[in-house]
C-alpha cells in the first residue's frame, strides 16, 4: 500500500466505522471491522514504534482522539492540509477534521477507484441523492425554464434546511405540484423514526444523537452544549410518519446551510426595514453560483458567499473568485464571509485563509459575518445620507 494511502484509508474507514451510530437514539457493534480499517490498523501497527500501538480497541479509539502529530509514525506521512493539531475521533465520533477532509478526497484528490467495492460510506452516498436533484434541476436551468428550476431549488435546500424533521403529509404539502422534483424523492433524503420515541434538535446543528445519556450532534466538535434546557435545544415529539435527515444530508445541506439561513432572514429584515436603499435580496442566485446577492439604491451589487469550514487552510486552498458570469450574476463588490466561532478558535484565521487563497482576487473582502453585517449597515446609513442631501 502506497505510504499516503494508509492514512486516507484510515480516514474512510473510520467513517464506515463509526456510521453504525448514526441513528438517533441507536448504537450497534463495530464489530466486525471494516476491511479498510482493518488494513490501515496492521499498517499502523508496523510503523509504530514496538510497544506503542494499543492493545485494546478502547485504547485504539483513545489514541485517534490525540493529535495526528502526538503519535503518527514518522514511516508514514500525513497529508499537508490536514490539520495535524486534530485528532482523527472527538468524544467517539469522526472529528469535524476528519469529518471535512473525507469529502476532500472523494472531491477527487484521491483515486477512488482504489477503495473496495465492499466500502459503504454511508454519507457520501447519501449526499449523492442530494447531487442528483441537484444536477436535474441544473439541467432544466439551463435548457429548459430557468424561473422554475431557481425556485424549486430554494424550496428543496431552504426546506432541508429548516426542517431536519418533517413527515410525508408535510413533504406532500410542499412538494406537490414541482415539476423537476417529487415528494418521494425529497423524502428519500429522510430516515424514519422509530414510533414512541423522543427526539431532540439542535437549532444551531441539527438532530442530535443520545450517547451514553448525552444528547451529541453530527459533529460533535463544533456544537458541544445540548443540555436539554438551553433554548436552542428543542424536543420534537413523535407523531405519525416523523422522518429524521439523513447523516450525508445533515452534514453537507443541513448544517451548513444553518448560518446561511441565519444570515439571509437578517438581511430579508434589513430589506424590509430600509426597501429603498436595500433594493432586493436574492437567495442561491444562478442555482447557488454564489449564496446571496445584494441590490443596492446606487446601482451597486453585492455577491456574498457563506464558508463555516475549521481549516483554514484547506478552505483557502479551495476559493475561487466569485463567478458573475451572466448579467443577473454580475456584482459590484464580492464576499466571501465566515461564522465568528471560526475566528474565535484561529484568531489568524483570515489571514491564514487569504495567504492559501492563492485564485482569490485581492479584490474580494474576507470578513466574519458579524462584520459582514457591520458593513451593510454602514452602506444603508450612507445611500440615507446621500438620499437626505
Amino acid at each position: 500500500m502506497p505510504k499516503l494511502e494508509t492514512f486516507s484509508y484510515l480516514i474512510i474507514s473510520l467513517h464506515e466505522f463509526c456510521q453504525k451510530e448514526q441513528k438517533p437514539g441507536k448504537q450497534k457493534s463495530k464489530y466486525p471491522y471494516p476491511d479498510m480499517f482493518r488494513i490501515a490498523c496492521n499498517e499502523l501497527a508496523l510503523k509504530m514504534p514496538y510497544g506503542t500501538y494499543p492493545r485494546t480497541q478502547t485504547g485504539l479509539l483513545k489514541l485517534f482522539e490525540q493529535p495526528v502529530e502526538n503519535w503518527w509514525p514518522d514511516g508514514l506521512k500525513i497529508p499537508e492540509d490536514f490539520d495535524r493539531s486534530s485528532g482523527l475521533l472527538y468524544d467517539g465520533k469522526p472529528s469535524e477534521e476528519t469529518f471535512d477532509y473525507l469529502y476532500t478526497l472523494f472531491e477527487g484528490e484521491f483515486d477512488v477507484d482504489k477503495i473496495p467495492n465492499s466500502v459503504n460510506i454511508q454519507i457520501i452516498v447519501e449526499n449523492k441523492q442530494f447531487r442528483d436533484l441537484f444536477l436535474r434541476l441544473n439541467e432544466e436551468y439551463i435548457s429548459g425554464d430557468s424561473d422554475r428550476a431557481q425556485e424549486e431549488y430554494i424550496k428543496l435546500r431552504s426546506f432541508l434546511i429548516d426542517r431536519p424533521y418533517t413527515t410525508a403529509t408535510e413533504l406532500r404539502k410542499e412538494f406537490t405540484g414541482t415539476r423537476c422534483i417529487s415528494n418521494k424523492e425529497v423524502g428519500d433524503l429522510y430516515e424514519d423514526c422509530d414510533r414512541g420515541r423522543t427526539y431532540w434538535n439542535c437549532d444551531r446543528c441539527g438532530p442530535l444523537f443520545e450517547k451514553h445519556g448525552r444528547l451529541q450532534g453530527i459533529k460533535p466538535e463544533a456544537c458541544r452544549d445540548h443540555r436539554q434546557e438551553l433554548d436552542y435545544v428543542r424536543e420534537i415529539p413523535w407523531e405519525q410518519d416523523l422522518r429524521y435527515l439523513k447523516p450525508g444530508i445533515h452534514s453537507r445541506v443541513c448544517l451548513p446551510g444553518i448560518p446561511e439561513m441565519n444570515l439571509w432572514r437578517s438581511l430579508q429584515k434589513l430589506q424590509e426595514k430600509y426597501p429603498k436603499q436595500l433594493v432586493s435580496t436574492h437567495l442561491w442566485p444562478g442555482l447557488d453560483s454564489y449564496d446571496m446577492q445584494l441590490r443596492f439604491s446606487d446601482n451597486s451589487v453585492w455577491a456574498v458567499d457563506v464558508k463555516d469550514y475549521r481549516n483554514p487552510h484547506r478552505l483557502g486552498k479551495k476559493l475561487t473568485t466569485i463567478q458573475g458570469i451572466t448579467e443577473d450574476l454580475r456584482y459590484t463588490e464580492a464576499f466571501y464571509v465566515f461564522p465568528s466561532r471560526r475566528l474565535k478558535w484561529r484568531e489568524n484565521y483570515i489571514q491564514i485563509v487569504r495567504d492559501r487563497a492563492t485564485n482569490l482576487s485581492q479584490e474580494t473582502h474576507l470578513l466574519s459575518i458579524p462584520s459582514f453585517q457591520e458593513r451593510i449597515e454602514e452602506k444603508i446609513q450612507s445611500l440615507t445620507k446621500e438620499k437626505r442631501k
